[in-house]
């Protein structure tokens, strides 16, 4: 008699939401204007206590991959031409994750392109931040904009496969009784 008992992996999302107020530069100062999107720049998702609250240490991450990333206006984002969101960490490289080259006048929510990119060694390495790169003009008036992140994390929690594997001591009157406990990993 064979039992297998497979650790499943674990995912869930972690979301989170900043907030900035782009100064505005006055009818003259449009065209001048330096566009300021300071209160997006470092932008923290707190992932680390998430995972905790999960269960999840570093070693047991399969992948990390920001899902969802949209920017939100009142009355719109026109005054942006292009806009490239990286991912930043001690000791690992910039990582594109989202770019967008069209804001429309009128629309005031932009759903970003996603470049799903692998966030896991960034997550690994500890304090990862977004940094924001906005090119345009500043906006006539003050406007408030609301950056909505959304990452999906999937991981395979050792201390699952530990438990799983205490819970398969079996006792029976069988002579003879096999059985594995697979810990499977995604690739």
């Amino acid at each position: 008699m064979l039992l297998l008992f497979a650790c499943e992996a674990l995912t869930f999302t972690v979301t989170s939401r900043s907030r900035t107020t782009v100064e505005g530069a006055g009818i003259l100062g449009e065209v001048l204007g330096a566009l300021d999107f300071t209160g997006l720049d470092d932008f923290d998702l707190a992932i680390e206590q998430k995972m905790a609250d999960q269960g999840v240490e570093d070693g047991d991450l399969n992948s990390v991959v920001l899902t969802r990333l949209a920017l939100t206006a009142d009355p719109d984002l026109s005054f942006i031409e292009s806009m490239e969101v990286t991912v930043s960490a001690d000791g690992v490289a910039p990582i594109v994750v989202a770019t967008q080259d069209s804001f429309p006048e009128g629309q005031s929510t932009v759903e970003f392109d996603l470049t799903g990119a692998d966030l896991t060694a960034a997550v690994v390495a500890g304090a990862m931040t977004f940094d924001v790169d906005v090119n345009g003009s500043a906006p006539v008036d003050d406007t408030d904009v609301r950056i909505d992140v959304e990452v999906t994390i999937e991981a395979t929690p050792q201390g699952a496969c530990k438990a799983d594997r205490k819970s398969t001591r079996l006792n029976s009157s069988h002579t003879v009784i096999s059985y594995a406990v697979f810990c499977l990993k995604k690739k």
